[in-house]
């Protein structure tokens, strides 16, 4: 099952259903099934993620051409739902490509940003066609695909990426030599959807492969075929969605009274469930784990209501990037994902847990980078690199069997520089351990909800030319 079925949205109803809404002209319209994963960078968008009777995660989606005015109105119609919901919901304030992993995996085919706002489009097949104009799509990131709508142009394509060529009822993927294998997959998967959903069968897809250089209607587009020859090599700005790590998390009292911000230290490196206190609010800085806004229940209305502003607040006056991820958490109902980054945790008679982590590893440039995948599986660990399952004390690293040579030998060097570089408090002596793919321990399958040993027997089942026989076929 998709973790899209798995998730479960819920605005009003009764029964959890996926629901996704818009804040159009300062009100909430919900959109349309086969829309969602679309995202209007002119637009901001509320989305409610029921996790369980009684639990709920806020998310509130800022377009990075969207006016103040929106993003102020995403967020007055958060803390409605939030208090129609009892003031109960965790929130999260995702800004346009610097989206967390949680609110990524609720979208497994990817996401695709759109040019403008919702009103500029076309939302009916044969409007969408009449007149329609070519669309070049960009996709970028090595787990987390994110499709962004690029000029036009051959100066915008590159040989290490996939790309998108939409020109209405003829759509191309163009994967150039360079290009990733999950990537090739996304790119695929986002045209067939593009062509069965949002153009109800009315578009065909064209897969450029081994022919990336031939095809003259797709570089009829980009000055000729001849055009193949000067498109330049692949970058390393995927990167640019990979997280750093290397901080110390600190702990701060806040108040926000007479509209300015004061914050105080009260904690740094080991921080302790007993420096919190339930009169007030506190942000965790928790370094590339982005911030948390603790409120206390003895905090005051304004202070649970505007938890996300003063951490915004917190964002520019410690010169932080504004894309820095910002969660409210409230007393008594602290995600896992707030409570890891504290040494102890004492919740009653229940024991605080950790939640293991998978990572897609990289250590190109000599510092490790590291691309978290939220609500895993057997599937997500891919044949071709080398992933790092970080259950606290024990690192666990998976060397997929098509990974290069160099990134075999040096696996075990690249766990001993995430634990170095890594602020989340664990044993001094945590150890590493390695798997090889084909290999696993019982322990190792033990961190997946399921697991099936002839997944990895055949090299081919989840080859390119594989999924591509699945999909178009």
């Amino acid at each position: 099952m998709s973790m899209m079925l798995r998730i479960r949205f819920s605005l009003c109803n009764k029964m959890p259903k996926p629901d996704i809404d818009l804040n159009q002209k300062f009100k909430l319209e919900p959109i349309p099934k086969d829309e969602y994963g679309q995202f209007y960078s002119g637009d901001c968008y509320v989305c409610l993620n029921t996790k369980y009777v009684g639990g709920w995660d806020i998310h509130f989606w800022h377009g990075e051409k969207a006016t103040t005015d929106e993003m102020g109105t995403a967020a007055i119609k958060a803390v409605e739902i939030d208090q129609a919901k009892g003031d109960l919901p965790t929130q999260y304030r995702e800004l346009q490509y610097h989206e967390s992993p949680l609110f990524l995996s609720y979208f497994p085919e990817g996401i695709r940003y759109l040019e403008g706002g919702y009103e500029s489009g076309y939302h009916h097949v044969e409007d969408s066609l009449k007149d329609f104009q070519p669309r070049l799509y960009h996709c970028k990131g090595k787990r987390n695909v994110r499709v962004v709508q690029v000029e036009c142009k051959k100066e915008s394509l590159n040989l290490g990426d996939v790309f998108i060529l939409d020109l209405g009822r003829k759509i191309y993927v163009w994967m150039p030599p360079d290009s990733g294998r999950l990537e090739k997959i996304k790119g695929m998967v986002c045209a067939k959807n593009i062509a069965e959903v949002e153009r109800h069968g009315e578009a065909e897809v064209h897969v450029l492969d081994a022919d990336w250089d031939q095809d003259e209607r797709f570089w009829s587009y980009f000055g000729g075929v001849r055009a193949a020859k000067t498109i330049k090599s692949a970058t390393d700005d995927d990167l640019d969605y990979w997280k750093n790590v290397s901080k110390e998390v600190s702990l701060h009292r806040v108040s926000d009274e007479d509209g300015e911000l004061k914050i105080t230290k009260v904690g740094q490196g080991e921080v302790k469930q007993t420096e919190l206190d339930t009169k007030d609010a506190f942000i965790l800085d928790a370094a590339n784990g982005g911030i948390f806004v603790w409120i206390g229940k003895g905090c005051t209305t304004n202070e649970r209501n505007n938890a996300l502003q003063m951490g915004e607040m917190f964002l520019k006056q410690k010169n932080l990037p504004p894309w820095t991820q910002v969660t409210r958490v409230l007393e008594g109902t602290e995600p896992q994902s707030f409570m890891q980054w504290f040494g102890q945790w004492d919740e009653g008679k229940k024991k605080k847990t950790f939640e293991p982590h998978l990572f897609q590893v990289s250590d190109e440039s000599g510092k490790v980078s590291v691309e978290e995948i939220s609500k895993f599986t057997q599937e997500s660990l891919d044949g071709d690199d080398v992933m790092l399952i970080d259950a606290l004390n024990r690192i666990y690293v998976w060397v997929g069997a098509g990974a290069t040579r160099k990134e075999k030998e040096g696996a075990h060097e690249t766990a001993k520089k995430y634990l170095k570089q890594d602020s989340l408090p664990r044993h001094k002596n945590a150890t590493i351990e390695t798997i090889f793919q084909g290999k696993e321990t019982p322990t190792f399958k033990k961190f997946f909800p399921c697991w099936d040993d002839k997944l990895f027997q055949s090299v081919d089942t989840r080859s390119v030319n594989n999924m591509r026989k699945l999909l178009f076929t």
